[in-house]
């Protein structure tokens, strides 16, 4: 068949391929072959590799393994189960001879007892291997599940319309600026319709069984089934909207919940092993000797102490453990598909200020230097994010309102161009300028679609852009009647209702790092004032430790207080906003906060006599 489309190409007049001799023809091909080669991935070559080698095993194993097909086809790899286990099995032959050569290096060392359990090692690549589609899977769902209710809401609009489920799939499938996990959902159903000659019904019936989110795979099976039986799918529609909502709404307190429980364990993971570290620090520094940079203790003998768990406490455990309770708190919210990573950015370019300010001498305390360099890398992304949030809030405050007016509206008999016309003129907060201009574009005659898509393409909020989107959507396929306007409305109202329980849920969450950030400093100064009280000299009290000792232990506990003061900070921001970026401002205000905490803390202790 190839060869006679070729010929036919050739053959045809006015052909490209008419105008050159045979030879180059062969050239040209040879050309595109050796094109079509270089697109062979890494990977693609890895996976020849391995199955020319481990085809036979892998394809045993495989028998034996039904459940692994049904993972892969839930998740997001694209790659047969043969496929999986051969690369798995290779990555095992590759590792025995480097487990074999960490057991020589062990025993010839007098490690002999660790090396007993390098073979086991060996099954780690099958393990992560035969894992590795449930937990794409989990990612899919994850990522579909944040998306629901709007796409619930956008198929009920277009089944309000009169529109067809092929129609509303193709028209979902184009849907990435918006709904890409839902979109790349429609996809994967359009290529069994469009490739593989499924109808529409069954292509749906099959995405209940290979989707891994159960709630979407319930909500497309009862679609199928009402529209098999010739039942009411709008009323069904409908009635699983409000369901998903229902739902929505449950995890979000469950989700609160979780977040209580997390900020619980990390106040004592953080701050209470902080203290005690800070404590027992401390009295063995300063009461048993301390070699710091050349330092000595007392000199009246005792073991001497290096500040390097101290320090490694703040500067890789705290961070760490903080890494960990951002991602587990992560997979616990709503997260909106698009984010807004500037923020994280500027940060980023920001840092370099840390150690300006700390070894450049401005004739400040090292700490105190220190804390100055994190608050101001951390100022300015946290300035970004407030202007983000400001302007997003402003716009959503107002978005049901706004919806809410134009089916009010629309019951007088005015178009939905003229309805927003006439409510140019009203305020809408952040909103009020977007809809100005939308109104003027449409009064110079551009049309709705792309006023619209320009609208989405400004303005910073996802869920304005998915309102904007759908009230497009109601437009295009009812014209904008007023029921049709009036459930949007409703449903953009039901959405910002629960966003508004979520951050009430989760606000009280972020003055525990606080009250932490202040007990770790606070602990500090008060074991230094213990350590030499300042009335012991006009006591004839000999001190219990040098001043050059304790400027030393001050230096170094208080630098570490601020570092974690800085971090906490950052998991304020996830546990209470749901966003790290909006930690920042949380981490440069705990920051400031510990420094005049400090600064008090001194002067009353140098104002205070036994």
């Amino acid at each position: 068949m190839s060869g006679s489309a070729g010929q036919t190409t050739q053959e045809s007049p006015g052909s490209v391929q008419n105008l050159f001799p045979p030879e180059p023809r062969v050239g040209a091909a040879k050309k595109k072959a050796k094109v079509k080669k270089q697109k062979i991935t890494l990977f693609d070559r890895l996976l020849r590799f391995s199955l020319k080698y481990c085809y036979k095993p892998s394809r045993i194993l495989a028998s034996r393994l039904p459940e692994l097909r049904n993972d892969i086809a839930k998740s997001n790899l694209y790659i047969s189960a043969e496929g999986l286990i051969s690369i798995s099995m290779l990555f095992t032959f590759i590792s025995v001879p480097l487990v074999i050569l960490g057991m020589f290096v062990l025993a010839s060392t007098g490690l002999g007892i660790f090396a007993i359990g390098l073979p086991f090692l060996l099954v780690v690549p099958i393990f992560l291997m035969l894992n590795l589609p449930k937990i794409s899977a989990q990612s899919r769902a994850a990522a579909l599940e944040n998306e629901l209710p709007y796409v619930v809401g956008y198929i009920t609009v277009l089944a309000g319309g009169g529109i067809s489920p092929f129609v509303t799939i193709k028209r979902l499938s184009k849907a990435d600026t918006i709904f890409p996990a839902a979109a790349k959902e429609a996809r994967r159903i359009l290529l069994d319709i469009e490739i593989f000659g499924m109808d529409a019904i069954s292509a749906l019936e099959k995405a209940t069984n290979t989707n891994p989110n159960k709630l979407f795979s319930d909500f497309i099976g009862g679609y199928v089934a009402v529209l098999k039986t010739g039942g009411n799918a709008l009323s069904y529609l409908e009635a699983k909207l409000k369901e998903i909502f229902s739902y929505t709404e449950g995890k979000m307190k469950r989700g609160s919940e979780f977040i209580g429980t997390m900020a619980e364990a990390y106040i004592i993971v953080t701050v209470v092993m902080g203290i005690s570290l800070t404590i027992l620090w401390s009295t063995q520094s300063l009461l048993g000797g301390i070699t710091t940079g050349g330092v000595g203790g007392l000199g009246g003998g005792g073991g001497s102490l290096n500040p390097s768990l101290i320090v490694l406490f703040s500067v890789i455990f705290v961070p760490v453990i903080s890494i960990i309770f951002i991602v587990v708190l992560g997979s616990a919210q709503t997260r909106e598909p698009f984010g807004f990573d500037k923020p994280f950015y500027v940060l980023l370019a920001c840092l370099p200020i840390i150690p300006l300010c700390y070894f450049v001498p401005f004739g400040l305390p090292q700490y105190t230097r220190l804390g100055i360099g994190l608050a101001l890398a951390s100022t300015p992304a946290a300035i970004i994010q407030w202007k983000y949030m400001k302007q997003k809030t402003a716009v959503e405050s107002k978005l049901a309102n706004f919806l809410r007016d134009i089916s009010e509206v629309r019951k007088t008999g005015l178009a939905p161009e003229k309805t927003i016309e006439q409510l140019a003129g009203r305020n809408y907060s952040g909103l009020t300028d977007h809809i100005k201009k939308i109104s003027s574009q449409l009064s110079w005659g551009t049309p709705m679609r792309t006023v619209l898509q320009n609208f989405g393409a400004v303005v910073k909020s996802w869920l304005t852009r998915a309102m904007a989107f759908l009230l497009l959507e109601v437009v295009d396929v009812g014209g904008g009647s007023t029921k049709m306007f009036t459930d949007l409305a409703d449903f953009t109202e039901r959405n910002a209702l629960l966003q508004q329980e979520r951050r009430a849920m989760v606000k009280p969450y972020i003055m525990i790092p606080y009250i932490g950030a202040i007990m770790v400093v606070a602990t500090t100064a008060m074991m230094l004032y213990f350590v030499n009280p300042p009335g012991l000299a006009a006591a004839g009290v000999p001190a219990l430790a040098s001043p050059t000792l304790v400027k030393s232990a001050t230096n170094i506990l208080l630098m570490c207080s601020f570092i974690q003061a800085w971090i906490m900070g950052i998991v304020a921001g996830k546990m209470g906003e749901e966003s790290a970026a909006d930690g920042f401002k949380h981490a440069t205000l705990l920051v400031v906060i510990s420094l005049v905490t400090v600064y008090v803390s001194f002067y009353l202790i140098n104002h205070l006599s036994i």
